[in-house]
């Protein structure tokens, strides 16, 4: 019980630490935030992965302050619509390689679809011998998960490497239990960026990031060279972010956080707003 006493004593000092870095952003901030390992639990299935509801409830919240929650997320577009259910948010899907802001505004597609056919043939002769391992077919880009089976990352990994000789174009990169062929241009940084210079054009935003896996990292690079842009890794190990939060559970606590702050912040605005009216009258 003490350890868990310190623990929680910690995770608070942590939170109120963040607490005030948000207290310091002078421009109003944007939410960007994977989704699998940072809203929503790591599944062996995909297809069954979920954000709770209290998550999209305060995700509701938040986007009813005229705050921006955009998702930036290695799925495809619709499986990413599904989690989010009534909620509409902009969607940067397949790492950036489509950004939606609306149900059907897009600012940015792949110059060229990938002949997924044939990749997807190619894997699924060489996978015959290894039913563990799943195939996802995102249309824009190809992934090969051995969650199922970690031990068979090896193999993954050598029938991945095999495919992508015949298809130089296209870049490798590994997730937590995945290997994913996709172009070259996809890059959740370069997401991020885009849909901050759309935003901008209407008022200055700061970004704020949350992701948990190693795809993240471009977004958490982006993000640290904007100035008092928030980088947040979930979960351990060497990251670009400047933030760690434990699991999904604390990505919660701190999106009520968050929400807690922008209720201040406007809070105190209208306070100032009335103070400046006592002085105007007064003079």
């Amino acid at each position: 019980m003490k350890n868990k006493i310190v623990e929680l004593s910690s995770n608070l000092i942590f939170l109120q630490n963040l607490r005030d870095k948000l207290s310091s952003i002078y421009n109003k901030p944007c939410l960007f935030l994977d989704i699998d390992g940072t809203l929503s639990d790591f599944q062996l299935n995909p297809t069954e992965s979920y954000i709770p509801t209290k998550t999209l409830n305060i995700l509701g919240k938040i986007i009813s302050k005229e705050i921006p929650v955009v998702a930036v997320t290695g799925r495809d577009i619709d499986s990413a619509r599904k989690l989010f259910g009534s909620i509409h948010l902009p969607i940067a899907a397949l790492h950036g390689l489509e950004i939606y802001l609306g149900n059907e505004k897009k600012i940015h597609t792949p110059k060229n679809y990938l002949e997924i056919s044939n990749i997807y043939k190619i894997l699924a002769q060489a996978c015959i011998s290894y039913p563990s391992l799943l195939i996802e077919n995102k249309k824009s880009s190809i992934a090969l998960h051995y969650r199922k089976a970690p031990e068979l990352e090896d193999i993954a990994k050598k029938i991945i490497l095999e495919s992508q000789k015949m298809f130089p174009n296209l870049k490798l990169i590994q997730g937590k239990f995945v290997y994913e062929l996709l172009p070259a241009q996809a890059n959740k940084g370069l997401a991020i960026k885009e849909v901050l210079s759309h935003l901008n054009q209407y008022e200055v935003y700061t970004p704020i990031f949350i992701g948990d896996d190693v795809t993240d990292e471009d977004g958490f690079y982006f993000v640290n060279q904007v100035e008092g842009g928030i980088s947040i890794k979930v979960g351990q190990g060497l990251t670009h972010a400047k933030y760690q939060l434990q699991d999904t559970k604390q990505v919660h606590d701190f999106l009520e956080l968050f929400l807690e702050h922008i209720k201040n912040y406007d809070n105190n605005v209208k306070s100032n707003n009335n103070l400046d009216g006592e002085k105007t009258c007064l003079n």
